[in-house]
This record gives C-alpha cells, structure tokens and sequence, in this order.
C-alpha cells in the first residue's frame, strides 16, 4: 500500500512538472510569434487603446480582460520599447492561465483542476492562439479555480458558504460572468455535473443551489435588470431573439463546412474524446452523465453553428467552438481518469495527446505569418511617398487574406511604430477611397466602436510621433 502511494505521488509530480513544461513551450511560442499575435485585428486595437492611454483597454464591460493587459502596462510605465510591450501582452495570455494552472496544484492542491485548466488550453486550440483576443477563455479558465477554492471551501464549511468566502466568489463570479455571454454554458454544465456527483464531493447541494442563486442573480443583473452593452446585447440577440433554426440551411452552410473541416486539425481530438466519455458513461450505466455530456454539447454545437451560418470567420468561431473542450474535461478528469492509476496507461497516451496538439498549434501559424508579410507589403508602398496617412480602395486588397479590413489603420500604426517613432504610417481600407481621403480627421486616430477619436498630438511620443496633419492620399494599388 505504502509502495503504490509513493508511486501515485510520484506520477502527480511527473505530471506537474509536465504541466509546467507544456506552458513553457506555449510561453516560447507566444514570444516568438509575437508578431503574428498582437498586430492583428483586436489586439493591435486594444493595444493601441492600452498604449495611448497608459491604462487598461477595458471593452463593453468585460473588466476582467485586466489581468492580461497587467505586464504590457508596466511595460508602458516604464518606458519599454514598443516591441517589448508587444511581446509582454503575446506572452500575457498563456501566463494568465499558467497562473491559474499554478494556483490550483500549488496553492488550492487541486490536481485535478489544474490538468483541467491545461487541457482546455491546448485541446482544442488552433488558430485562436494566434486570434488570441476572445475573453470567453480566460473566463474559462478562471471558472475552473473558482470550483476548485468552493470545493476547498466546502470541505471545511459542509452545510453552507461562509460570509468572507461568500464576499470573495461573488466578486470572483461577477467577474466571470462579465468575461463573455456564452459563459453560462460551461458555467451550467459545470454546474449540472456536479450536481450530479452531489453525493461523492464536497459541493453539497446546499451549496450548489447558493451557487445557482448567485450565478442567476448576477447574470439578471446583466442582461435582464439592466440594459446591456450594445456589444453583448447584439450578441445575445443573435443567439436568442433571432435564433431560426433550418435543418437545410444548416446541412448546407459555410459553418457546418468548416466546422467538418477542421475536425482534422484543431477540432481533431472532439469527436474520440467525446465517443470515449459517452460511452464510458454508457457502459458505467451513468444515463443522466451520458444524457448531459450529449444534450450539452448537440444545444451548444447548433448554438454556435447557427451563429456562424454563412460567416467566413472561422479564427472567430474557433475560439467560441474551445467550450466545447468543457464538456469533454469534467467528465475525463474526474470520472475517467481516476479510473486509470497506472503510468503505463496514462503517461504515454498524455504525452502523444499534448505533442499532437502543439506540433498543431505551432503549424497555424502560416496563415498568420503571411497575413503579416502582407501587411508589411501594404506598408512598403507607402515609402517614397509623401505624407504618412493613406486610403486603399477595399477592392485594391485581398480580403480572404486580412481577414478583416476594419483593424488595418491599428496594425499599420503599431507595425510602422516598431521601426521608429518618427516612422509611424496609417492605413485605411474604405470602399469609396477618395470620399474617405477627404472626409477622414487630419489631426486625430480613426475611431471603432463608438469610442471617441484621439488626438495625434495626444499619443505618447515614445511610441507614436505623427507630425503630419495634411489629408489622407489615396494608395491605388493595395497589391
């Protein structure tokens, strides 16, 4: 007996370290690919925003965004140059749930949620590494140390939360539910299946029913006691209000497509994973585990691909298809896996399931990478040219290839600036140029979602020194 709790003690360490080694690759791989992260879309927008500021870019209300922007702001603070404080908020990311992957074996002793944290992050996970932007996964992550400390908590207070601790998760809750609407479908599903472990566990339904009245409480305080962000409300309403489902319009659309697509690549561990649980379920006589696992996942899987109909954004998507990993991680870690004590079982199967997954990251990097060398080529037609703001005819660039033509002026501005200061050139894609050319501010930064203009003479010179107030030229090619 003595021998085999050495060897599961040891075989938790090897895990540890294991899983502390995972996070340093994705650690490396966010540093060196950088570039590729920050200078797109949303995360040179809100980077700007941060930078100009010097304070945190806290978009429609999800403040918890925070806690990824922290080491990028101390950058800002203290002078560091502008590639530094890139590759502070690239690495930002990955560290956010390496901390929480670190507070749950170290500090909370909760191996399991730990393991839970880290196959969330590499399981499903392809191009939203380098789309890094989406708040819903980090508020994943931190749902799984808020049900780590409530089952701490729990086992020391059986019958009901104490006053402090009840202080402290609803601050930890709020926090959670103000991350990303579609945060209440893993938050049910949790929710759900420890109910259904309520026996075995320390989450008692004493308490679950208080977590349930806390979660109700602050998801009406959002969306139905208040009016919501336009932002979140736009996004509610596209998967409430108008949600129409059409069987023939689903079997025939562009999500569903791409969706089958990538279940070779990142979506390539779903389906055994998902047929592993079910059955195991099955086969354990489990039927409302297995009717859980199922319904989750059929509701949530029309939800989204509903959404995406006919939408081409699959960096997007992707990153909302990642809860889906949720549904799969509760029942391996603490149903499936337990059953499983031998090294010889888990340890090579582990370690083949996470190098499939970072050799696979690590190759969705060429889209991204060609995304940047043509955003660079942008670039290189403006030198020679005079002035240092330019319109581009939408027809003049490959779309397929920006992805999105709305963050340009953001990653313009950011990629010119890494040069130098004084270096500092804006693109905008408009699809009548020459009306754009003339109607765009001279003297201030193109606006998005409704935020107010800055001035160029109010930005941070360190970073971006525009001296230019003629108007914008009109750049013909766009290559």
């Amino acid at each position: 007996m003595q021998t085999t709790q050495l060897e599961t003690m040891a075989a938790w360490r090897i895990a540890g370290l294991a899983g502390h080694a995972v996070f340093a690759v994705l650690t490396a791989m966010a540093g060196w690919f950088w570039p590729e992260r920050t200078l797109i879309l949303d995360a040179a927008f809100q980077s700007y925003l941060f930078i100009a500021s010097g304070q945190p870019a806290i978009m429609v209300e999800r403040f918890g965004a925070v806690g990824v922007q922290l080491f990028p702001l101390v950058g800002v603070h203290l002078g560091a140059p502008l590639a530094t404080v890139l590759f502070l908020y690239s690495i930002s990311i990955v560290l956010w749930h390496w901390m929480l992957y670190t507070v749950c074996w170290h500090v909370l002793r909760d191996r399991r949620a730990a393991v839970a944290i880290l196959l969330f992050v590499i399981l499903l996970s392809g191009d939203c590494f380098y789309w890094m932007q989406n708040e819903l996964l980090p508020g994943i992550s931190l749902s799984f140390l808020l049900w780590s400390w409530w089952q701490r908590q729990a086992e020391q207070t059986p019958d009901f939360p104490k006053v402090a601790t009840s202080i402290a998760t609803t601050f930890l809750a709020t926090t959670i539910v103000y991350f990303h609407p579609l945060i209440v479908f893993p938050l049910g599903f949790g929710w759900c299946f420890w109910w259904l472990h309520a026996s075995s566990q320390p989450l008692r339904r004493s308490w679950l029913i208080a977590i349930a009245l806390l979660f109700t409480g602050l998801f009406a305080s959002k969306y139905l006691l208040r009016t919501p962000n336009f932002y979140d409300r736009g996004m509610t309403g596209q998967y409430v209000r108008e949600f129409h489902f059409s069987m023939e319009q689903l079997l025939h659309s562009r999500g569903l497509h791409d969706f089958w697509t990538h279940c070779n690549d990142s979506l390539l561990l779903f389906w055994p994973l998902f047929g592993l649980v079910v059955g195991f379920y099955l086969l354990q006589k489990c039927w409302l585990r297995a009717a859980l696992v199922v319904g989750a996942t059929l509701i949530y899987l029309v939800l989204i691909l509903q959404r995406y109909l006919d939408d081409d954004r699959w960096y997007i998507a992707e990153s909302h298809y990642q809860a889906l990993a949720v549904f799969l991680i509760f029942p391996l870690v603490w149903d499936i896996s337990p059953r499983f004590r031998s090294r010889r079982i888990w340890l090579p199967i582990a370690v083949v399931l996470i190098a499939v997954r970072l050799v696979s990251i690590y190759q969705n990097h060429r889209p991204y990478s060609a995304r940047l060398a043509y955003v660079r080529s942008l670039l290189a037609e403006t030198e020679g040219r005079a002035g240092r703001k330019f319109v581009v005819p939408a027809s003049a660039v490959q779309r397929t290839t920006l992805l999105m033509t709305w963050g340009l002026p953001f990653e313009t501005l950011q990629l010119s600036a890494l040069q130098s200061p004084d270096s500092v050139r804006i693109l905008v894609v408009a699809d009548e140029a020459e009306k754009a050319a003339a109607i765009l501010p001279r003297d201030s930064m193109v606006s998005f979602l409704m935020l107010p203009r800055r001035a160029f003479s109010d930005l941070p010179k360190r970073y971006y020194h525009l001296r230019d107030s003629l108007p914008y030229r009109v750049l013909p090619s766009g290559r």
